[in-house]
This record gives structure tokens, sequence and C-alpha cells, in this order.
């Protein structure tokens, strides 16, 4: 058959994907630390980014049980693609590796470059997604820390290939989608969003955890993290809730994502406010 980017374009878009973006593979733009393509597969010539918009009413909707089904399953959605098209390029003659959209992902304890621990552990995808999607024109990264892009704003996951395929790649554009509104500031519980920084130890402790404090770094800060903990003792059950988050990969917040005005297809539907 014939491989060329049209061609991969369309077979994707069939698969119910809805944007879809290529990138040359040196071309990447590369988060810190840096994961190049070739460092997966050294004669890699192309990545081949997806992205499927989340069903915005299951953001909307009251707790984040639903919404993160939703993300589940549209990582299914993804992965399955993902797959689909790197075995058809195999039986064409060119190594292909599909990127989940989800797992797994390397585990730092500490910080690669330095060795120092960090306070918290960190993780970090084989390629990072988000900045692939940038380098093939899907979108840009907002204040959020999140890709925006202009037909869902941060509302999409992604997954990509990495491939031998030479195909032609779509020009990085300039978009001015993040107005720098503050919302996403405003709206974040954790206070990880502050003057245009990203503070990822209170992202990763809120969202994975659901805990507005962080542990205590000196004694003073004892008294108020422990009456934090004993509020959440009274109203959760650590041992059920454990095991929905093993088995149903349950976050904690998405508030920022709520908050992005950003996406022309949804600003027709976009509920006026958040469920609590």
């Amino acid at each position: 058959m014939k491989i060329d980017s049209a061609s991969i374009k369309n077979l994707i878009s069939a698969e119910g994907i809805d944007l879809v973006g290529i990138a040359g593979s040196r071309g990447l733009l590369l988060s810190v630390p840096p994961r190049p393509a070739e460092r997966l597969m050294p004669t890699a010539k192309s990545v081949i980014v997806m992205a499927v918009s989340h069903s915005l009413g299951a953001a909307f909707a009251p707790g984040i049980q639903l919404w993160t089904r939703n993300k589940m399953q549209t990582s299914r959605l993804l992965d399955q693609t993902a797959e689909k098209i790197s075995r058809m390029l195999e039986r064409e003659g060119l190594l292909s590796i599909p990127i989940s959209a989800d797992k797994p992902t390397e585990i730092f304890k500490r910080d690669p470059e330095t060795g120092r621990k960090f306070f918290h552990t960190r993780v970090c995808g084989q390629l990072s997604l988000k900045h692939s999607a940038v380098s093939a024109g899907l979108g840009q990264i907002g204040c959020n820390n999140l890709l925006l892009t202009p037909e869902f704003g941060p509302h999409q996951r992604l997954a990509a290939i990495v491939t031998e395929a030479e195909l032609a790649p779509d020009p990085r554009r300039e978009l001015k989608l993040c107005t720098e509104c503050k919302k996403c500031e405003k709206a974040c519980p954790a206070s990880a969003l502050k003057g245009g920084n990203y503070d990822v130890d209170a992202c990763f402790h809120y969202w994975s955890l659901g805990f507005e404090k962080r542990q205590p770094k000196s004694l003073k800060e004892w008294p108020g993290y422990l009456k934090m903990l004993l509020e959440h003792n009274r109203r959760r059950d650590w041992f059920i809730e454990l095991g929905q988050t093993y088995i149903t990969d349950v976050d904690f917040c998405i508030e920022c994502i709520k908050a992005c005005p950003t996406g022309e297809r949804w600003k027709k539907i976009r509920p006026a406010r958040s469920s609590p």
C-alpha cells in the first residue's frame, strides 16, 4: 500500500481519532529530561501524534469518577489505534513503536542530573506527547502546563507512533490560544500555578492523593498537616479508595482543565459553571 502522510492520516481518522499531526523525529521539541525519538528508535524518521477529545459532559459531571472512566476509554481508543497502525507499518517493512496514551512511565526518586532526592517521586513518559503534539502542529502548551488545541482546548488525550516511515511533517504553528487569563491559576486548589510557573510537586500531591497540604518541612507545620489527615480520615475509606484508584486509575483533580475557556468546538455546549 501507499505510505504517505495523507494515507496515514485517513487511516487513523477512520478509527475515530479526532486530530492527527506528523512531526519529523529530529525536529521534536523536547521536555525535561529530554526524550528524543531516536532514544527509542535510532532509525526513526517520523512521529505520528494522535488526539481524542474528552467528553465535556463527563469533565463537568459531579465528582471526578465519570471523567476518569472517560479518560480510560479515550486512552484505550488511542492505544488500539496506535497498535493497529504500527502493525500495518511493520507489515510494510517499516519499524514502528506505538507510544501509549497512559502507561508505562519511567519513575524517578532522584534527579537524574544532580542525584538529589525529589520531594515527590516523579514520572516521565518515554516520549513527551504534548511536546510532540506541538511539534506536529496540533497546538501549544498553555499556562496550565497542558496541551491546548484550537478545537478542544485542554480537553484531549494523546498517543503517538514513532516510525521509520519518512512522512511529510506538518508545520509547527504559532498559536495564541492561551491568553493568560489566569482562570486556571485561580481554579487550582493546590496553588500549583502561580505567576506563570508550574509547581509539579504541589500539583502531583493533590492530583494523586487529594491532599490540600504537602508533607511538612518544619515542626510548626505538622499540627495543620495532621489535622488535615484526620479530616480526610473521617470522610474517606482508604482501603476501598486504594482499590478503586488501582483498578480505575482515579485522579483527584482536573480543575485547571475545566477552568480553561479555549476550544472552538466546545463554545456552544460549555457549562456556565462547574459541578462541585
